[in-house]
C-alpha cells in the first residue's frame, strides 16, 4: 500500500503537467512516456513496472482491449513456428509475406484462413488452456497446442498482483503528437482461479501476433510479436478488486 500511495503521488504530478509531447513513431508511446517520467527501467517485461505494481495505460477510445501479459504455448518447444507454418496467410499489402493474427475466446470460433477456425477451451482435468482448430465442418483438425495452468499462474501472479490503470488523451498539433494523462485507478488481483474462470466465460482472450521480418538480416523469418492474454478495460473489475 505504501508504494501505491507513492505511485499515486507521482502520477498526480504527471497529470498536472498537461499535454506532453511523445514520439509519434513508436508503438505504445503513451505507456513509454509515463515510464520515462517515472524513471522506470523498461528492460525487463516479465516483472511489474514500479515496485511490484504493473502500470497499464490506455489512450484509444476505439481499441479497449489491454494486454495483461504474454505467454507462449508451453506444449511444445517450437509451437509458434508450427502454427505459423500450418495456418499463416498472405498479407494483403505485402503478399510476399505471411502473418498469423487471430484473437480467440472460449465459446467463439475465430476464422483464420482457408476455412480454418481457432477456438480455446479450458481443460480442467489436465489443467491446461487448449487451442482447438476446426474446419468448416466443425471437425477438430488440431488440438495439441496448450498453455499449462502452472505457466499462467506463475506469469499472472508475478506480473499482476497489483495494477495501476491510467487513462490518457492524445492530440495532434502542428505535426506533433501530445498526450495528457487524465485518470488513474489502482487494483489488486482477485486470484488465479478467477482468472481461469474468466477465460472459460469468454471474458479474457488470447491473441496471436505473428508476422514476418520484412528487412534486415532476418528478412523472411518469423517475427513473433508475442502471444497476449487480453481483457477489455471495462472488465478489469472482474479480474481485480479496486483499492483506490
Amino acid at each position: 500500500m505504501k508504494m501505491i500511495i507513492k505511485l499515486k503521488k507521482e502520477i498526480k504530478k504527471i497529470k498536472k503537467m498537461g499535454f506532453i509531447e511523445i514520439d509519434k513513431t513508436k508503438t505504445g508511446a503513451t505507456g513509454l512516456k509515463i515510464e520515462e517520467l517515472l524513471k522506470i527501467n523498461t528492460g525487463n517485461f516479465e516483472i511489474p513496472d514500479y515496485h511490484g505494481i504493473e502500470i497499464k495505460t490506455k489512450s484509444s477510445k476505439i481499441r479497449k482491449n489491454i494486454n495483461l501479459f504474454n505467454a507462449t504455448p508451453d506444449s511444445y518447444l517450437f509451437e509458434i513456428k508450427r502454427l505459423y507454418n500450418l495456418y499463416s496467410y498472405r498479407e494483403l499489402k505485402d503478399c510476399e509475406y505471411k502473418s498469423l493474427n487471430c484473437t480467440m475466446y472460449c465459446g467463439r470460433k475465430s476464422y483464420v484462413y482457408n476455412n480454418m477456425y481457432f477456438n480455446i477451451k479450458v481443460d480442467y482435468k489436465k489443467k491446461k488452456i487448449r487451442l482447438i482448430v476446426t474446419n468448416i465442418n466443425n471437425d477438430i483438425v488440431d488440438d495439441i497446442t496448450s498453455w499449462s495452468f502452472d505457466l499462467l499462474k506463475e506469469k499472472l501472479e508475478r506480473k499482476l498482483m497489483f495494477l495501476c490503470y491510467v487513462e490518457a488523451n492524445k492530440v495532434f498539433y502542428k505535426n506533433k503528437l501530445y498526450v495528457k494523462y487524465t485518470n488513474d485507478e489502482y487494483f489488486k488481483l482477485k486470484g488465479f482461479d478467477n482468472f481461469i474462470q474468466l477465460i472459460d466465460n469468454g471474458v479474457i482472450g488470447i491473441s496471436f501476433k505473428i508476422g514476418t521480418f520484412k528487412s534486415g538480416k532476418r528478412k523472411g523469418e518469423i517475427h513473433d510479436h508475442g502471444t497476449s492474454f487480453i481483457i477489455n478495460c471495462n472488465d478489469l473489475n472482474l479480474l481485480f478488486d479496486r483499492i483506490w
